[in-house]
């Protein structure tokens, strides 16, 4: 029973992390076209710790954006990954289990 309990926590974590992370990167790239829209900006590259993820530029007077496949694949992964780990930490605070 202590396993299914494990897989379960472990696989809402994981799915949690998945949806946190794209709804957090979604709302980042809708608030950057808002930002490039007001400012005027011509182009603007989407970075997050040096990693490029997204491109919005300015095409015959619209905005167009552009994903950047394997940045935006590494920042959802690497969002996931953090939720899963501090899913896992608070387990471990709320159950007081280290090992």
């Amino acid at each position: 029973m202590p396993m299914r309990k494990t897989v379960l926590r472990l696989s809402l974590e994981i799915i949690g992390g998945m949806l946190v992370s794209a709804v957090l990167l979604s709302l980042i790239v809708s608030e950057t076209y808002s930002y490039v829209h007001a400012a005027g900006i011509a182009h603007y590259n989407l970075n997050l710790l040096g990693v490029s993820f997204f491109q919005i530029r300015h095409v015959a007077g619209h905005l167009s954006g552009q994903t950047n496949v394997q940045g935006m694949r590494d920042i959802w992964l690497a969002g996931t990954m953090m939720i899963l780990v501090l899913g896992e930490l608070r387990h471990r605070v709320v159950s007081h289990r280290w090992l």
